[in-house]
């Protein structure tokens, strides 16, 4: 597998990029996110990256925390104790790790993007930091995670988890790519399943490498499904990967994006979000 790491050599190794989408939830029967996930091309190839190598998670997230918390883990890691794989990161990791090869606790994906659905926003949020706690609202199963401490006792995880993916540079370079599109920085993921997938997929990587590395982004998309809006979000979606990969890869040179304006990650509010 590929690194997006400063100390490896990633213009000749392939980077795999995890994508997930959301199913329904509330009023919400049609979540774009997952349509978004799925028509994501399997390769992205830019001239200045390596080859990139996308990989959709074949089933919609379910809306609901516990269903979260079991399946995130399982999907990011290829070994952690007794969890298993699940299906797709077992196929992912067959393929690239003989089968001789004793158990490691090293990531499936070199970056994880989770797709979200903002409804009523007509504009696209790179999302720069998730919550720990503050989950009151409840779930399509019924539940909350209200005065909830696992991950606090078990973990000793901080309540605010920032990626570690530069994220002023990777907008510069997202906006840059797709000029016509409003994208913005936020710094509020909507303490709902959203900000909680989010977290929790920052929170693998945190509690292995503490504060070195968590490559996961997550990106919030307007409500509509239409075709047109689908192929907008695609376009989105594949800028963003874009970005984050030039990004990483850039950095060890001290390549900055250069002009455009100052990213200023703004709390646009958490009301509908997934």
């Amino acid at each position: 597998m590929g690194s997006l790491g400063p100390d490896s050599d990633s213009s000749e190794k392939e980077i795999h990029v995890l994508v997930t989408g959301f199913g329904e939830f509330g009023e919400n029967k049609t979540n774009p996110s997952f349509f978004i996930a799925q028509s994501l091309p399997n390769t992205l190839a830019r001239s200045n990256l390596p080859p990139i190598i996308i990989h959709a998670h074949s089933t919609p997230i379910v809306v609901a925390y516990s269903y979260v918390r079991d399946l995130i883990p399982k999907l990011l890691f290829s070994h952690d104790g007794t969890r298993a794989l699940s299906s797709d990161a077992q196929a992912v990791h067959v393929s690239r790790h003989p089968l001789s090869e004793a158990p490691r606790d090293y990531p499936n994906y070199d970056l994880v993007l989770n797709i979200g659905m903002a409804p009523g926003r007509s504009f696209y949020t790179l999302e720069t930091l998730a919550h720990r706690d503050g989950y009151t609202r409840a779930d399509t199963k019924n539940q909350t995670l209200d005065h909830d401490t696992f991950w606090r006792d078990i973990y000793g995880a901080p309540e605010i988890l920032h990626t570690t993916f530069d994220t002023e540079d990777v907008w510069r370079r997202w906006k840059c790519s797709l000029m016509s599109e409003d994208l913005r920085p936020s710094s509020n993921a909507g303490h709902y399943l959203c900000d909680f997938t989010y977290y929790a997929s920052m929170l693998e990587y945190w509690r292995r490498d503490n504060e070195k590395r968590r490559p996961c982004m997550f990106l919030h998309v307007p409500g509509g499904y239409g075709e047109d809006d689908v192929l907008k979000g695609k376009e989105v979606a594949l800028g963003l990967i874009a970005a984050c990969v030039e990004s990483e890869v850039a950095r060890d040179t001290g390549q900055k994006a250069m002009g455009g304006e100052k990213a200023v990650a703004h709390d646009f509010g958490d009301e509908g979000l997934s």
